[in-house]
């Protein structure tokens, strides 16, 4: 979700940039700006930092928000977000411990002999941004990292909405339709309430050909040192070959697995 007060946009705009300025480069100097030291970056300090009109920052602003890069805090301030955080830490681990969530996962995948998704929110979706295929399986999952995937149909995403206050699932239903994936979708929001209910409950969620068909998932959220949901994990199988009671005799091992990622974010 964007920002949602426009008072900020009232004043004097910031100097005009020049021409070779292009939005790549606008969109890195908004995100630099909010990357830089210090506890509160409010519009009017990233409208001086980086030139840029006030509109064009607060645009610019909305559109990181909705990619997880920026989050707005409740007292109107800005600060990197869940995904930008993830990216800094794969970029600044030490050579030897450069990809430990992604060796974990891996070990995750070695025990269940299946597909396995890391994805974080960003807005009304979920993006990979790490992927354990599973190439012994004679079909593989076509899904890749970057790739957006809704949050009522598949297993990240409903876990996701589980640990969701239910006036945000309304507001999320109320804004995407809950759109028809397969004959398995859950598309209302009194089904969708329930099925948080049960994914609380148990620990896990399920999509049991509800995304796509033909494919079947069990997932767990994964929450950050302060306790705020950023995503989930996954376990993907291909249906006809991993029954439902199969796939769901992995919820330990995949809640241990989400539990060690949790430790190293």
């Amino acid at each position: 979700m964007g920002p949602s007060s426009t008072s900020d946009l009232e004043g004097a705009s910031a100097p005009a940039t020049t021409a070779k300025d292009n939005a790549a480069q606008k969109l890195l100097r908004v995100l630099e700006a909010v990357s830089n030291p210090g506890d509160a970056h409010r519009l009017s300090d990233l409208v001086k930092e980086t030139g840029l009109a006030k509109t064009s920052v607060f645009r610019l602003l909305s559109e990181l928000i909705d990619s997880g890069y920026v989050a707005r805090r409740p007292d109107g301030s800005y600060a990197p977000g869940r995904a930008l955080r993830l990216l800094a830490l794969k970029l600044t681990a030490a050579p030897d411990d450069s990809d430990l969530i992604g060796e974990r996962l891996r070990r995750l995948q070695a025990d269940v002999h299946s597909t396995i998704h890391f994805a974080l929110r960003t807005g009304d979706y979920a993006t990979y941004v790490e992927k354990i295929e599973d190439t012994a399986q004679p079909i593989q999952i076509a899904s890749r990292v970057g790739a957006q995937i809704p949050l009522h149909s598949t297993a990240i995403g409903k876990a996701i909405l589980a640990h969701l206050p239910e006036s945000e699932v309304r507001s999320y239903a109320a804004r995407t339709g809950l759109h028809t994936r397969t004959e398995y979708t859950i598309t209302d929001v009194a089904g969708l309430l329930a099925d948080g209910r049960l994914v609380r409950n148990r620990g896990f969620s399920i999509d049991d050909q509800e995304n796509e068909e033909h494919i079947r998932c069990m997932a767990v959220p994964v929450f950050d040192t302060q306790q705020h949901l950023i995503g989930g994990i996954g376990i993907t199988t291909i249906a006809p070959l991993v029954p439902r009671e199969k796939l769901e005799a992995y919820a330990p091992l995949l809640m241990t697995a989400a539990r060690d990622v949790m430790t190293l974010l």
